[in-house]
């Protein structure tokens, strides 16, 4: 399959689950972040809650391609996986920083901050889970070859 047909593709399974990632992080995370004023200050910018949410559905969608069609980095077989995830680190560091600063959802300190430990937790996880999976089939290999 060529790189555009890849990536279109991606782009489609991976917005509408950036779009229920986002929901669902605000929904558990929105009153703890400003529990006394009713607009953030990105709500600020729009005159209707309708453009807001509008607005919100977009880059959440967004930040979902943005995952999604990086995760073609780690297709690449000529690279390491210390190159890989370095540079899906920086595309979707850079990325998302852009749209956190375009969104002032954050300073740019606390959201580096909040971006690296929560992509070092899911790499983390992501690298076990590999370390496993490596485990069980190198198992299985061994036993076939023992029969």
């Amino acid at each position: 399959m060529n790189l555009c047909k890849k990536i279109f593709k991606l782009a489609l399974w991976s917005a509408p689950i950036g779009v229920n990632i986002g929901i669902f992080s605000y929904l558990i995370f929105s009153p703890s972040f400003n529990p006394f004023s009713s607009l953030s200050n990105f709500e600020r910018f729009f005159q209707h809650s309708v453009s807001v949410n509008l607005v919100d559905l977009f880059i959440w969608a967004l930040i979902g391609i943005i995952f999604g069609c990086s995760s073609l980095i780690y297709q690449v077989e000529t690279w390491s996986i210390t190159k890989q995830t370095l540079v899906h680190f920086c595309i979707t560091y850079s990325s998302l920083s852009i749209m956190s600063i375009f969104a002032n959802w954050y300073k740019l300190l606390d959201f580096t901050i909040n971006f690296c430990i929560i992509y070092l937790i899911v790499w983390s996880v992501s690298i076990i889970r590999a370390k496993m999976t490596v485990r069980s089939l190198n198992r299985k290999l061994h036993q076939k070859n023992q029969n």
